[in-house]
């Protein structure tokens, strides 16, 4: 009987060993507010507020979240892991955030 598993090929550089170090992430708890489009982080390096365009795709993904939410602060990337078939580890959504007021 043939294989009939996952047949999307494998992205040989992602594979390989990376040239640079991956910018720093840290678990955080994000609270979204849909009515003034802002996302509040806080971390060990204090809290900030930030906007977005659309907070409603991030409170979406976030009640679909199967991982703990990370955050970068140099590159103000919130990654959110949700379920996906086919895919044991989830899929990744990154969604990176304007600017800053801190709180």
């Amino acid at each position: 009987m043939p294989y009939q598993g996952d047949t999307t090929q494998v992205d040989t550089a992602a594979t390989s060993t990376p040239t640079k170090k991956a910018a720093p992430t840290v678990a955080v708890i994000p609270a979204v507010d849909l009515f003034l489009g802002t996302v509040t982080i806080t971390s060990h390096a204090g809290t900030g507020q930030f906007g977005h365009p659309q907070p409603q795709l991030i409170a979406q993904a976030l009640a679909q979240a199967v991982r703990p939410t990370r955050w970068c602060e140099s590159s103000k990337t919130l990654t959110v892991t949700i379920a996906a078939v086919g895919k044991r580890e989830g899929l990744q959504r990154h969604f990176t955030l304007g600017h800053e007021d801190r709180a």
